[in-house]
């Protein structure tokens, strides 16, 4: 359009400088009306080219403000970005920590209960060795009772029996005594000779009594003698029974106390073992969950700016537009 305006200027200059002494056409002074409507004043041209220029180094302008913005906004997203994995390296590490105080805690507890644990199995393994002990004390004490009893029972029949033995042999002798008189007494004329014999039997007859009561006396002394026997071997099956009762009491006490040491490490190594697993699983899924979070408010930030900075733009070309219209 602007080379057409300056061909007919040319053309237009060139028919006045033309010779008046030639003929112009029709069409020629027509053309140079065309023109002349169509010419385009300096003024306007120049106003046009500033404004042209104006409206490019805007453009520019705006160009390298969006430019210039978009690398703030890179730079305080970075900055941003490192501030919140600080912030949330920070945090980690404080949760981390309050785990494994919790961990710790817990731990404590779990060994403190242990102690209480064995504390109270040892006391009573002690009471029960104590009860054993006592009951063994009180079987010896029967034991011995019983064979005091057995010995005095077995004394008390020996006498028993030698006495009787004995007024029975003195009950015979007198009785036979008092027959062996009246027999002698009714034949005394008739039977001198059964008379005799009568003593004679009847003094036999009395040391055979005699004989008796000596074995009974015999007899009573062997009673007693194993009555004796049986009391020793009583109190020493008692006092045997009542040393395996303390060797038992004693080592049963001993694994209860290894048990529980035992049950103790176990259980504080396994806990130890759960709160390290935890706390780095805690760790892990913590450190996701803010890498995501950042990635997305990061993303959903940077959309709206530049679909900010696009509105402000489009805003601003209009507003140029209108001005340059």
């Amino acid at each position: 359009m602007r080379s057409l305006k300056f061909k007919n200027l040319t053309v237009l200059k060139t028919l006045i400088t033309m010779s008046a002494t030639y003929s112009t056409p029709k069409f020629m002074l027509s053309l140079a009306k065309m023109a002349k409507a169509n010419r385009v004043s300096n003024k306007d041209a120049k106003a046009k080219k500033v404004a042209k220029a104006k409206r490019a180094k805007e453009i520019q302008r705006e160009h390298d403000i969006a430019t210039k913005m978009d690398k703030d906004l890179t730079k305080l997203e970075n900055i941003a970005a490192k501030e919140e994995a600080k912030q949330a390296n920070i945090e980690a590490k404080e949760e981390a920590k309050q785990a494994n105080i919790e961990a710790k805690e817990a731990a404590k507890q779990a060994n403190i209960e242990a102690k209480e644990a064995a504390k109270q199995a040892k006391i009573q393994v002690k009471e029960e060795a104590k009860l054993a002990k006592e009951e063994a004390k009180l079987a010896k004490e029967e034991a011995k009772e019983e064979a005091k009893l057995a010995k005095e029972e077995a004394k008390e029949a020996a006498k028993q029996e030698a006495k009787e033995a004995k007024q029975e042999a003195k009950e015979e002798a007198k009785q036979a005594k008092v027959q062996a008189k009246e027999e002698a007494k009714q034949a005394k004329v008739e039977a001198k000779e059964e008379a005799k014999q009568a003593k004679e039997e009847a003094k036999e007859e009395a040391m055979q009594a005699k004989e008796e009561a000596k074995q009974a006396k015999v007899q009573a002394k062997e009673e007693t003698k194993q009555a004796k026997e049986e009391e020793k071997a009583t109190e020493k099956a008692a006092a045997k029974l009542a040393k395996e009762e303390e060797k038992a009491a004693a080592k049963l006490a001993k694994d209860t106390e290894k048990a529980a040491a035992k049950l103790a490490n176990e259980e504080e190594k396994t806990e130890k073992k759960a709160a390290a697993k935890l706390n780095k699983d805690a760790e892990k899924v913590e450190k996701k969950a803010a890498a995501k979070l950042a990635k997305e408010a990061q993303t959903e930030e940077r959309t709206d700016i530049i679909r900010t900075l696009c509105e402000d733009m489009a805003q601003s070309s209009n507003v140029s537009v209108e001005v340059n219209a």
